[in-house]
C-alpha cells in the first residue's frame, strides 16, 4: 500500500467505521469540487426527498454553497452515499459507501477516461443511449443512460418567458441586440481556441450583445483581460443556463457547452483547433454539422453578419446530434433519483 493510502485511506476507512458504530452517518452527501457541480446535481438532489449536505472541495466552491443556502461540511465527511460530478470517488475510500457518479458536460467532447475512474462508483448516469452503449463496449456495466439533469430546468417550465425578459432585464440591462455566448475551454487541453479572440470582444460590442463563460481553470490574464473590457458580460454559474437559452448564438472551440446548445437548438460557430490527447478523432466531422467553422476572429465577423439573421441551414443535423447527445431531455433529475431510491 502506498504512503498516500496510510496517510488518507486508512484513517478514513476508521472513522467511517467508527461513524457508522455511532449511528452518525450522513444519508447522502453531495460532493462539489466546483460550483458547476451544484447545478448539475440540484435537478437530482430536489427529488431524492431525503436530507443532504453538500461537501466542498475548496473555500471558492463552499462560499458559494453557502450562498445557496446549503449546509456545506468541509473534507472529510461520513456518508452511506454520495453524489458527484466528477471522478473522484478515491475521496470517500470506503466500498460500503453507495456511490452516484454523473457527467460534468453533455456528451464526451473527449474521449473516455481509463475504465479505472469508472468501476468504483455503484452506478454512473449517462447522457444518452448511445453513450452508455459505448461504455458497456468498454467492459462497464455499472452504467445507464438518464439524460443531462443540469438542462432539466430549460425544458421543465423553471425558466419562464417572464423569468427570461426579467433575467435579461436585471443582468443585461434589457439589451435587444442579438446576444452572442462565447465559451472557451481550458487551454493546456490543447483544444482551446481563446487566444483567437478574448481580446477582440470589443470589435462586436456595437452590433451584439456579448456573454463570455470561461473554463474555471482559464488563465488568470484572459479572465482579467476580458473582465476588464467594458460592455461584455462574463457569466457567473447562475447565470449560465438562462443566458444559453436566452442566446442568439454560441461562439466556442470543444468546450461541451456546444452540446447543451444541440440541446436548445441554438445557432452554433466553432473554431477549428489541432489534434490533442483527449480530441476524439470523430469530433471535428461532429462538429461539422453543428454549424458553421473558422480559423480566425476575422473570418468569425463575417461569419456572423450572414449567419444570425438568415435561415439556419444546420437545424437539422442538429437535430440528429440531439436525439445521439441526449435522452429524457426535462426529467433526467427524477429518473435518476428514483434509480438511486430503488436501489
Amino acid at each position: 500500500m502506498q504512503l498516500s493510502s496510510y496517510l488518507y485511506t486508512l484513517p478514513y476507512r476508521i472513522f467511517w467505521h467508527l461513524s457508522k458504530y455511532r449511528n452518525r452517518l450522513i444519508p447522502c452527501v453531495i460532493y462539489c469540487a466546483e460550483p458547476l457541480d451544484y447545478t448539475i446535481l440540484q435537478p437530482v438532489v430536489r427529488h431524492l426527498k431525503m436530507p443532504c449536505v453538500y461537501a466542498a472541495k475548496n473555500r471558492r466552491t463552499a462560499d458559494y454553497l453557502h450562498k445557496q443556502g446549503c449546509a456545506v461540511y468541509r473534507m472529510p465527511v461520513f456518508p452511506e452515499m454520495v453524489l458527484m460530478a466528477r471522478h473522484s470517488t478515491w475521496k470517500f475510500p470506503v466500498p460500503a459507501i453507495r456511490k452516484y457518479g454523473f457527467r460534468h458536460g453533455p456528451y464526451h467532447f473527449k474521449t473516455f477516461t481509463s475504465v479505472r475512474n469508472y468501476q468504483p462508483f455503484t452506478l454512473f448516469f449517462l447522457t444518452s443511449n448511445s453513450e452508455e452503449a459505448e461504455a458497456r463496449k468498454m467492459g462497464l456495466d455499472n452504467v445507464t443512460a438518464v439524460g443531462y439533469p443540469r438542462l432539466d430546468p430549460a425544458f421543465d417550465g423553471s425558466w419562464t418567458e417572464e423569468k427570461l425578459r426579467d433575467f435579461r432585464k436585471d443582468k443585461l440591462n434589457d439589451i435587444k441586440k442579438p446576444l452572442l455566448l462565447f465559451s472557451a475551454t481550458w487551454e493546456k487541453s490543447g483544444m482551446s481556441a481563446v487566444e483567437r479572440w478574448y481580446r477582440r470582444l470589443n470589435e462586436l460590442t456595437n452590433d451584439y450583445a456579448v456573454c463570455v463563460t470561461l473554463h474555471p481553470w482559464i488563465s488568470r490574464e484572459v479572465f482579467h483581460e476580458i473582465k476588464n473590457t467594458p460592455d461584455i458580460f462574463l457569466a457567473g454559474t447562475d447565470d449560465l443556463l438562462p443566458l444559453m437559452m436566452l442566446a442568439d448564438c454560441t461562439i466556442s472551440d470543444t468546450s461541451s457547452i456546444i452540446g447543451e446548445f444541440i440541446a436548445l437548438d441554438k445557432r452554433i460557430i466553432t473554431f477549428r483547433t489541432g489534434r490533442a490527447e483527449r480530441k476524439p478523432d470523430s469530433l471535428d466531422s461532429m462538429l461539422d454539422r453543428t454549424g458553421y467553422r473558422v480559423d480566425s476572429f476575422d473570418d468569425l465577423k463575417q461569419t456572423l453578419t450572414q449567419y444570425i439573421h438568415a435561415e439556419d441551414p444546420y437545424t437539422h443535423s442538429r437535430h440528429e446530434l440531439c436525439k445521439h447527445f441526449f435522452c429524457n431531455l426535462g426529467n433526467a433529475g427524477k429518473l435518476a433519483a428514483d434509480l438511486i431510491l430503488n436501489q
